[in-house]
């Protein structure tokens, strides 16, 4: 056992234990492999992660013994380690084979006219470029079933129903400055391209004129007012965009080098609007007349008022089936997908109370972990999904525990296989941990000054660990840096397969 004192308005002795911690460190040129205990102490002692809060669990599940801990139950803000929590609670609350259901009815059909199409949002997150050749094929097959069906004027226009998610598409703990980007797109009952569209920026002909912005799909599915002054050879594209306004119009303004062309990407204002709009395109480009405007359900009673079915040319002209929730899990681990995290603890709520709220998936998460995955209450605080809210709180030990009991269920092996692996494309593990391609199965976890590594080893022993790290204040490749040599002495830990 080793005391580390921490001076500040009183001494405080923070105990660290780790096991099979006796030699002494290796001398160099000694030519002896550090111990596990070795390179955590190593990690946590040097700077310039020294002043680092650290949180480590390492624990042996065959043995059933505790390989490492250090303040493995004190509370840390976990960043994208928190996904582990989402991914496990939906397969274990739903099942792998859940599948989303996205109903598109036609409302009064009178010979090749209709009254109105209304599509059913149901949350499914995978109506975008991930699970389909673009983020508009979905879209593109429905207006291609209105077509078949001999439809050519809907006359009291098109009508989305994004009523089954309820309160705010933003969590009101995220970051201001994550809002226009990718990292929190809005969370809707219906959606495509997982909240985010893309624009095209070309530089004008000379410095000082106004560029071309042009967006991906058709132009006016996002409303955008964009001024980009064109700079000159060389110069770095410079831009920011407006979200504060909370309008459905989005403000870019900015700058992009002489010569260049820039693509760049953005959260939609309001995605379910964004992805009426791509169908009503869709379906003129088809020859079909559109008429009347756009309509978002976002009241369920109003939504129960436009229920269909039943009346005289009330037909459902399909049901759209997403992947299997396995797969979309997956697709959430292995790029650390935020968008795709909050859609499910929504879903879990739809699914579950009938409510698709924050509120209410974080309540059945809650319960799930304490009742079912046997996670100490006090060991975890959740506020949102995908780990970008800096107000939620996981303790290593509550992480390896989780994994512990993912691991002994039937979908176990489905949600280990979905977690990124080194070199794995398009992971977060592709370029690092070289050499352990077949050893490790982790989650990342990284916001600012946060950065997390947790999941599986494989070898002679099967270890679970968790190393999480707070307050670095250093660059994040430099804290990468340390866990991955913590979590190399993990997969030596647990020996050769």
């Amino acid at each position: 056992m080793k005391r580390y004192a921490v001076m500040g308005s009183a001494l405080v002795a923070a105990s660290i234990v780790l096991a099979g911690c006796a030699s002494a460190p290796a001398r160099p040129g000694s030519g002896r492999e550090l111990s596990l205990a070795e390179v955590i102490d190593s990690v946590m002692s040097a700077p310039p992660l020294d002043r680092t809060h650290w949180g480590i669990a390492v624990y042996d599940v065959a043995g059933r013994r505790w390989r490492a801990r250090v303040n493995a139950d004190r509370h840390f803000i976990p960043a994208s380690n928190t996904k582990l929590v989402v991914g496990t609670a939906a397969l274990g609350l739903l099942g792998p084979d859940f599948r989303y259901r996205t109903p598109v009815q036609l409302l009064g059909v009178d010979g090749d006219s209709v009254r109105i199409l209304i599509v059913r949002g149901s949350g499914d997150p995978t109506w975008s470029a991930r699970f389909h050749d673009s983020d508009f094929t979905v879209i593109d097959s429905i207006a291609d079933l209105v077509a078949a069906a001999g439809i050519r004027s809907i006359t009291g226009g098109v009508v989305i129903d994004a009523s089954r998610f309820t309160d705010t598409p933003v969590h009101g703990t995220w970051e201001v400055g994550d809002l226009t980007g990718t990292s929190a797109p809005p969370v809707d009952a219906f959606a495509i391209g997982e909240g985010v569209f893309s624009i095209v920026i070309t530089a004008a002909a000379r410095p000082g004129e106004t560029a071309i912005v042009t967006q991906a799909g058709a132009p006016g599915l996002q409303p955008l007012s964009a001024y980009i002054r064109t700079d000159t050879a060389g110069a770095r594209s410079r831009r920011a965009a407006d979200y504060l306004n909370r309008s459905d119009s989005l403000r870019v303004a900015g700058t992009i080098g002489l010569a260049r062309t820039d693509t760049v990407r953005y959260a939609m204002t309001d995605a379910a609007a964004y992805a009426g709009r791509a169908l009503e395109n869709a379906l003129r480009q088809r020859g079909i007349d559109v008429r009347y405007r756009l309509r978002v359900l976002r009241d369920s009673t109003e939504a129960a008022a436009w229920a269909g079915g039943t009346g005289p040319g009330d037909v459902t002209l399909a049901t759209v089936v997403s992947p299997p929730l396995g797969e979309i899990v997956a697709a959430m681990l292995l790029p650390s997908q935020n968008w795709i995290a909050e859609q499910l603890v929504k879903t879990i709520a739809l699914e579950r109370v009938g409510s698709g709220s924050w509120q209410r998936g974080i309540e059945e998460e809650t319960a799930w972990l304490v009742g079912e995955a046997g996670v100490d209450s006090m060991a975890f605080l959740l506020r949102d999904a995908s780990g970008l809210s800096a107000q939620d709180l996981l303790a290593p030990s509550a992480i390896v525990r989780l994994l512990e009991y993912a691991g002994t269920r039937p979908w176990g092996e489905t949600f280990r296989n979905g977690l990124p692996a080194p070199g794995q494309a398009g992971g977060t593990l592709a370029n690092r941990l070289e050499g352990y391609e077949d050893r490790i199965r982790a989650k990342t976890g990284t916001i600012t000054n946060v950065n997390s590594l947790s999941g599986y080893v494989r070898g002679r022993r099967e270890l679970i660990f968790s190393i999480m790290s707070n307050g670095s204040g250093v660059p994040s490749a430099a804290v990468r840096r340390g866990i991955d040599r913590i979590a190399r002495a993990v997969v030596r830990e647990g020996g050769e397969p």
